[in-house]
């Protein structure tokens, strides 16, 4: 009888990581949904916007590069060089977000698949309690037996043990995510830097594309590293999202993409030095190493606290069984 106990308590222990795993992906399956909603109204909006055509031409809502280089630094027409901006940014942009909307399309998908198959845990964990109350019921119970107190603390405990294991592995995954991250920003500087030198702006104002700029140059690898640095850290903060007690700071998630293209239209049609991209890209690998020195340490101290937990849980499996080996069994109805 105690043996069979001890067997239905393991598997609902295994049950209890499953569902606590349930719930950490529908968290997530949320914020996919919101990326999905927010990209597609990007992208409807940016598509109705855009000639997708001049990704292939050298000119910007119809005028030429050197024209608009010639308009923002008129600086009499803020309006005019606020719409060759927005213009700029959303033809840059338009390509990227419509391959991530549809990266997050099939992420939701695979994310429903896995969470379909936890309905069976839940009927099992059903079944296990149901086994258990009929076993327990082969025992003589007064009232004041220590298992009855030492099983509640264990159940406390081990829930409590399920969380900070779920814990440790969403951790592990945005530690992951934000060191990409870092080496993406990293990359991305030393793109920067190259360009400054390999890449004349004047001849591209001159005689360049759109496309040689995005897809051919140091600037379009730059591109690329701060793409994938921007999705490294969203993956980042929808492991982090799971957390109960941890609240990420807004800032060191903001998007990287459209302060980009901000910046590059800065430096191309203003500065010419790319000194504006080489600044926000050397910000956000700041904020990022510091996020990984911070996510680290809060590591750490949900891994201590684990493993204080789980010999805590261990100390008490071992009780449990001692002291049911004390009880009596019931008399036969």
């Amino acid at each position: 009888m105690i043996r069979r106990l001890e067997r239905i308590e393991k598997e609902m222990g295994y049950c209890q990581i499953k569902l606590e795993k349930e719930q950490r992906l529908a968290i997530q399956a949320k914020f996919l949904e919101i990326c999905r909603d927010q990209l597609s109204d990007v992208v409807e909006r940016f598509a109705g916007e855009v000639d997708e055509g001049e990704l292939n031409g050298n000119r910007l809502a119809g005028a030429s590069f050197l024209q608009v280089a010639a308009t923002v630094a008129g600086g009499e027409h803020a309006e005019t060089v606020g719409r060759l901006r927005d213009r700029f940014r959303c033809v840059g942009l338009l390509p990227i977000l419509r391959e991530e909307l549809e990266m997050v399309r099939r992420e939701l998908e695979e994310l429903a698949e896995k969470l379909s198959t936890f309905s069976a845990f839940h009927r099992k964990k059903d079944g296990l309690e149901q086994e258990r109350r009929t076993a327990l019921r082969g025992f003589h119970f007064s009232g004041e037996e220590p298992v009855l107190r030492i099983s509640r603390e264990f159940e406390e405990t081990e829930q409590y043990w399920n969380v900070l294991t779920e814990d440790l592995m969403n951790y592990d995954e945005a530690l992951f995510h934000v060191g990409r991250a870092v080496d993406y920003l990293n990359s991305a500087r030393n793109f920067v830097l190259s360009s400054r030198s390999q890449f004349s702006v004047e001849e591209w104002l001159r005689d360049g594309y759109l496309i040689d700029l995005f897809k051919h140059s140091p600037v379009g690898r730059t591109k690329e590293m701060v793409e994938g640095a921007d999705r490294n850290l969203k993956l980042a903060l929808r492991e982090l999202l799971c957390l109960a007690d941890f609240d990420p700071d807004p800032t060191d998630f903001e998007q990287l993409l459209q302060p980009f293209f901000h910046a590059l239209f800065e430096d191309l049609f203003v500065d010419g030095r790319l000194a504006s991209t080489l600044k926000l890209v050397e910000r956000r690998l700041e904020k990022a190493e510091k996020l990984r020195a911070f996510l680290e340490a809060a590591r750490e101290s949900v891994f201590e606290l684990q493993s204080e937990k789980e010999e805590t849980r261990e100390r008490l499996f071992h009780q449990i069984g001692d002291e049911r080996r004390k009880l009596s069994l019931a008399p036969p109805a």
